[in-house]
């Protein structure tokens, strides 16, 4: 399996929606990533949580959104204030990928959209959270997080 659009939309087309918009979004129980996208590149959004992975037993993110043409990945968790738990789901996720592809071409990208922020920046030192910001840089991304509504991201 590679992880690319077009295997997403062969192999997953019940979890997969892709679209050439300026703002893409994914939402659930008031929490929202917003992907901004000027140059409207085309971006495939994949269900990940119940859809690509269905498995009870492993902890996954919700979404993944693709950008096509460039093979950017940006997981994503939306959750309630529990940041640790988001950090652990984008790690398995982002595990899970990497042993089921041969390859990850582009850069990963992993976010987390809370209902709040943890306050402790002791959150930033937490081995887990270290690990991740580790395993994304390898891959040429990074780990952001934010509250309710999280719009940074510009391709």
């Amino acid at each position: 399996m590679k992880l690319n659009c077009q295997e997403f939309q062969e192999n997953y087309r019940d979890c997969t929606e892709c679209a050439e918009g300026k703002r893409l979004v994914v939402e659930e129980n008031k929490r929202k990533y917003i992907l901004q996208n000027p140059s409207k590149k085309k971006v495939c959004k994949i269900r990940i949580d119940d859809c690509v992975i269905s498995s009870q037993t492993r902890r996954k993110c919700d979404y993944l959104m693709i950008v096509c043409e460039l093979e950017y990945m940006y997981f994503i968790e939306l959750k309630g204030k529990d940041l640790i738990s988001a950090v652990e789901q984008l790690t398995e996720t982002v595990k899970y990928f990497q042993s089921e592809c041969h390859e990850i071409k582009g850069r990963v990208f992993a976010r987390a959209v809370l209902s709040k922020v943890p306050m402790p920046k002791s959150i930033e030192s937490d081995s887990r959270v270290v690990a991740l910001r580790k395993l994304l840089k390898k891959l040429g991304g990074d780990f952001a997080y934010g509250s309710v509504q999280f719009e940074n991201d510009n391709i």
